[in-house]
This record gives C-alpha cells, structure tokens and sequence, in this order.
C-alpha cells in the first residue's frame, strides 16, 4: 500500500488507479484492500446520464428505469438544522452508489443500496480547520505543496487541517469528547509519534459495540458521508449532474460542480478556507472538492453488496496493517468525475499528506433520562 497522498492524486489523474476495474488497463488488479491507492472512478460506462433529479422530501427515492433498480425507500425531510457549526442529520433511508448511467462511475464499486441509518447525528458543516486543532493545544501539520503542481493546504485558520493520518483524525476525536466530557469513542494503542507528527497505531477499536453507538466525537462511516453529502439529491453532485468529458482524468470546469467545490478546474491547487462555495441543502460545505475526507470504513473493493443495508460495517480494526481506509469527496487538485458524491478512494491508515483532512460527526444518542437526542453542539467550533 502507497502511504502518500500525493501518490493517490497522481494516479487517478494518470487515470490508471480505478478500483473498479472499468478504467485503464494498468489500474491494480482487482481494487481490493490492500493493493494499492486506489479511486473508485474509471471508465466512462453508462450513456452520460444525469443520474436521476433529486429525491424530494418524503418521497420514494428511485432512480431512472435505464439506470438501474426501484427502490422501497422514504426519505426523511431535507432541513437545514446547522448551530455553532454543527448540522444535525435526521436519521433515515437513502440510496447509497450511482446508477449505471452516471459519467465516471465505479463499475464494480459503486453499485446503489438501500441503506438506512437508525441514528440521528450530528456532523461538522465544514472541514475540521486548523483553528479547530490547534485549539486544542495541538502542533499544526497543515503544508504548502511539496512540489510545484501538487496539492497544498492553505495556511489560514479557517483552511481545512491537513496532512494527517487517520489515527491523527481518531486521535483528535478522542481530544474533543474529552473535552465536552463525552466518553471517547476510539481505542488506540501501540501508538507511536505524537498528533501532528505522523502518529501512528498498532491497534484500535472502539468503547461501544459500534461506532454508530459512541457517545463521543468520531469519523463519519461511509453511509453516514454519503448521505449527509447527497442531502436528498441523486445527480452526481448535490448541485446536479456531471458534464460528460473525453476522459475521466480530464480537468475541465463542471457547471455544476463549480458552485459547489474547489477541485483541479479553480483551486489553484490549494485549499481553500471553508464555508466559500454553496452548501447543500442540509448545510454541509466543501463535501465535495477542497480537503480530501477520511472515513471509519475500509474500502469495499467489489461493492456494497446486494442490500438492504442498516448502520452497515460499523467497526474499527486493523485486519491488515496496509488495508485501504475510504477517503470521499475529492480534493484540490483531482477531476470532476472523482468529486462526484459516490465517487471514493482508499489509502492505508498511516497515509498522509497536504490536502488530506476529515470532518467529525456524532451520534445523537437517546438517554435514559431523555425522551429526544441530545443535540447540544460543542463549543469547539471556529464557524
């Protein structure tokens, strides 16, 4: 397994890295866990469609007779409910993936589901900043390019953190519900090297059977991102479908995904400070494009499954010391057809590198002394 960042956007824009194995011919064989940095968009399969109109509240959500499967699937309203730079997300039922007509897809990893989350939750509206980390008495890894063209990380508070590894990202949880006096939801041990620093560990898990069920701060799970980053849509952007190119790695600005992100067609190469493109309906900034986003979930290298699917995987272990951990959202210097919302990409836990950041969310967890979710938001928030 590639441990640089930089190496992953090198080759998807080489076009060879698809885990889906619809792409170039020198792409790893088979895109398991393990075999190397890989993204889940590749060949230009399907007819270019818009991938279907977003799901209106409370409705079936469906996709097109041409792209793909029904499903039995209500909605929740799609509400913005953001405080102190928090977005609470209602749970419910989505479909994970991309229909076969989306431009860009992932063959072989991208398949749509019925997934449903029985939790509400709460999520950062924008990338954790490096105000957020330093704020807790924490050395700023964040990085200018390592060479001229690569993905950098703006050097201003409120610019995404950067440059570091999952651990660093659990780790940092852990800091924070400590903080707001939440039980930690991560158990890291055999760690090596201090946050910031390139930390990491040997072994970890969590204090609860899932993470779904911890009290404190944690990495969102792959559902919980792309459902949170859909907010209710079904195009390949929650600002609507992709524009068809000649090649997937082609960098050319997207109508659409210009409204919503800082990618290769406008970044410049760094990221950008949060909060500047338009958000999605639920509130969410910079899902798509600016910092790349790390998830709880190892990478499913043949797909999801055949469904329906509830608070899927959901636990965290190292099975293989260079498993590929999921990354969503595209960064700064990577294509349109890679920032699309079902689009995702793997590296191993210890990875690391300018651009490469993440946002929290947390459970909101019914108490037995309460008959609503405890929705108050941290006061660690630079929004």
């Amino acid at each position: 397994m590639r441990s640089s960042l930089a190496w992953l956007i090198a080759s998807c824009l080489a076009g060879c890295s698809c885990s889906d194995g619809g792409g170039s011919s020198a792409a790893p064989s088979g895109g398991q866990p393990g075999t190397g940095a890989t993204s889940s968009s590749g060949g230009s399969s399907g007819s270019g469609g818009t991938g279907g109109a977003a799901t209106e509240a409370g409705t079936d959500a469906t996709t097109d007779a041409d792209s793909g499967p029904t499903f039995d699937c209500q909605h929740a309203p799609v509400v913005e409910d953001c405080k102190a730079g928090w977005c609470r997300i209602p749970a419910g039922c989505f479909v994970m993936g991309s229909p076969k007509d989306e431009w860009g897809r992932g063959a072989n990893t991208e398949n749509q589901v019925k997934a449903t989350l029985t939790h509400p939750f709460l999520i950062q509206q924008k990338e954790t900043s490096q105000a957020d980390w330093v704020a807790l008495s924490l050395k700023n890894p964040s990085g200018p390019p390592p060479k001229p063209d690569s993905m950098g990380d703006c050097l201003e508070p409120a610019c995404p953190v950067g440059n570091v590894t999952w651990f660093e990202a659990a780790g940092f949880a852990n800091l924070l519900s400590q903080k707001e006096g939440l039980k930690p939801c991560y158990v890291l041990e055999g760690c090596t090297g201090q946050l910031g620093e390139g930390m990491a560990c040997t072994k970890i898990g969590t204090t609860a059977p899932s993470y779904y069920e911890c009290e404190g701060y944690r990495l969102p799970g792959e559902a919980e991102w792309e459902y949170a980053a859909r907010a209710g849509t079904t195009t390949a952007f929650y600002t609507g479908p992709i524009t068809k190119l000649a090649q997937t790695s082609d960098c050319e600005s997207d109508p659409n995904l210009v409204k919503a992100a800082w990618y290769c067609a406008n970044s410049g190469t760094l990221t950008h400070p949060g909060g500047q493109k338009t958000k999605n309906a639920w509130g969410l900034h910079d899902v798509l494009g600016n910092a790349y986003e790390w998830t709880n979930d190892v990478m499913k290298g043949l797909g999801y499954g055949i469904g329906p699917l509830e608070d899927p995987w959901g636990k965290v272990e190292i099975k293989d010391s260079i498993e590929g951990i999921v990354l969503r959202g595209g960064g700064t210097i990577t294509p349109a057809a890679r920032c699309r919302v079902a689009a995702h990409f793997e590296l191993s836990r210890p990875s690391r590198g300018p651009g490469g950041g993440f946002r929290l969310v947390r459970s909101l967890l019914t108490t037995p002394d309460a008959s609503t979710p405890d929705a108050s938001p941290p006061d660690a928030s630079t929004d």
